[in-house]
């Protein structure tokens, strides 16, 4: 595959959470991308990003352990902005190691966490992440 890909994810963190167990969360789906909790105020956030298709080497891994790979290339084809995807996955599902896209602050009391990606060809990325 062409060109450079940058990953980048980020999740609030509420009051009623624990950062770390935020911050294990995202590092379970993305073990390759070193992360960070930011504190604005009151309020955390956890973020981090990378370059290359390592930091979704894993992501790939657990779409293709729970069969989802159809279902999630639909999902990543319609979170398709402009030059990136821009799509959401379950803080709780993704504490317990799993993949699961949500809607943002749709179905959980707890905001999603945001996957940001960014490629020279879309459609070739969604191919790989979901082949």
């Amino acid at each position: 595959m062409e060109g450079r890909i940058l990953v980048s994810v980020d999740a609030d963190v509420y009051p009623t959470e624990d950062p770390e167990k935020v911050l294990k969360a995202v590092k379970t789906i993305f073990p390759a991308i070193n992360f960070e909790v930011k504190w604005l105020d009151a309020s955390a956030r956890v973020e981090g990003s990378a370059e290359g298709y390592e930091a979704l080497e894993n992501l790939k891994k657990l779409l293709r352990e729970r069969r989802i790979r159809a279902a999630a290339r639909s999902i990543l084809k319609s979170s398709m902005r402009d030059d990136a995807l821009i799509f959401y996955l379950n803080k709780q599902a993704a504490y317990a190691g799993k993949a699961s896209f949500t809607e943002p602050f749709v179905e959980s009391p707890l905001p999603p966490i945001r996957v940001r990606i960014k490629a020279p060809n879309l459609d070739e990325m969604i191919n790989w992440l979901t082949e």
